[in-house]
């Protein structure tokens, strides 16, 4: 059993419900290694992997990546947060490998 931590990215499509983008996946026992499972190819999920997210948390001047592990996941809350884009709390899910 092994504890994993995600947190889900949607969008509104056009008929005006949610639609999941992505799924940001790490690991308890990879701490700082962020996996993305969905659609590689949106125009989010490419900027957030060549770009980065602000650090809305903590307030430091750098961008967070996913190989940033923990504090990545908190931040994508406080960067998508729009009625347009979201990104749910950290989930914990327990998961057999």
């Amino acid at each position: 059993m092994t504890l994993v931590y995600l947190v889900e990215l949607y969008e509104l499509n056009s008929k005006a419900k949610q639609e999941k983008i992505a799924t940001f996946v790490m690991r308890e026992d990879f701490p700082g290694n962020v996996s993305i499972e969905g659609n590689h190819d949106h125009p989010v999920v490419v900027a957030i992997k060549g770009e980065g997210v602000f650090d809305y948390k903590y307030a430091k001047p750098n961008k967070l990546f996913p190989w940033d592990g923990m504090v990545f996941l908190e931040n994508l809350k406080y960067h998508f947060r729009s009625g347009y884009l979201l990104a749910t709390d950290i989930q914990k899910k327990t998961i057999d490998i």
